[in-house]
């Protein structure tokens, strides 16, 4: 199955939605009610599902249009939207630096972070990489042997601690370790951090800086690990992670078990932070490179 096919099939709930709305209707103001209200529950947000009815009322399609066509203007219409968000950070070996490339993979618990990070490790991999997993969640054994099952799984280095050790400490050292093995990526496996929890906000802060002080120009990438199932509450997560460590990029995960899909789009107008991926699935190799199009064309079933 392509990748196209598998998003597909993964936002088959976000895309009955709104496909309901579109096939065998009148093009009338009634049909453009109902798409709106079918962009709006899939959650893309009711500004963006208004701008994007307004093309179709713009357009002024005849009566005899065929309905594929007014599906055709909404998918060069999202796809607008999602582009300037595309990234080709996981799709393309990183150039050589002097240092290990370290990356901080942060985000709230529950939205699948300690999975994600195996998944990118492993797309780092088959890009030619050797990465490191650091299990920086020292304080949650369960979290430590998860990763060390994914590291055992794809066959790639992981670093750990004692447990319930400093995880600053810890992240600090893992570059040190890299260095020594030749490991070219680090992975850093940080907490989940509720948004509420100041002291666990400050923690992550501190691990950053501990980070900062081995190697001046890392992190090199702070990654963002968002859950598709949450829909629109997803912004409150990455306005407190943006201003207390910064978001270089996000990863959407579950959004095979989601019929609010359309997040994505309405994230992509407002913050217009890069998507590096979409996790489809539950497979190693169900994490694939954000692509604006084939995201748009999965959306509307087309």
């Amino acid at each position: 199955m392509n990748f196209l096919s598998k998003i597909k099939s993964a936002l088959r709930k976000t895309s009955s939605k709104i496909s309901s709305s579109i096939v065998g209707k009148k093009i009338d103001e009634n049909f453009i009610l109902q798409i709106e209200e079918a962009l709006i529950l899939a959650d893309v947000g009711a500004e963006t599902a208004m701008k994007l009815t307004e093309k179709i009322s713009a357009r002024k399609f005849s009566q005899e249009t065929l309905l594929e066509d007014v599906r055709q203007l909404l998918i060069e219409e999202i796809t607008g939207m999602l582009a300037p968000c595309e990234s080709s950070f996981l799709a393309e070996k990183i150039e050589p630096c002097n240092s290990p490339y370290v990356i901080l993979v942060i985000g709230v618990n529950g939205n699948g972070k300690t999975t994600s990070v195996a998944k990118i490790a492993n797309i780092f991999k088959n890009l030619g990489h050797r990465p490191l997993l650091v299990a920086a969640d020292t304080f949650r054994a369960a979290a430590v042997e998860q990763l060390t099952c994914w590291a055992n799984e794809i066959q790639v280095d992981i670093f750990s601690g004692k447990e319930r050790s400093d995880p600053a400490g810890l992240a600090y050292n893992s570059i040190d370790k890299a260095r020594q093995n030749n490991n070219d990526v680090v992975l850093i496996d940080t907490a989940g951090r509720m948004q509420n929890r100041h002291d666990l906000l400050a923690e992550l802060e501190k691990i950053k800086r501990a980070v900062k002080k081995n190697d001046a120009a890392a992190p090199h990438k702070i990654i963002l690990i968002l859950d598709g199932l949450t829909g629109q509450s997803v912004h409150h997560q990455v306005d407190i992670f943006l201003e207390k460590v910064g978001v270089d990029g996000v990863v959407v995960t579950k959004l095979d078990g989601t019929a609010k899909g359309g997040a994505l789009i309405a994230l992509a107008q407002k913050y217009k932070i890069p998507v590096l991926a979409v996790g489809i699935g539950e497979n190693v190799d169900d994490l694939k490179p954000f692509n604006a199009n084939e995201y748009a064309r999965a959306i509307l079933n087309a």
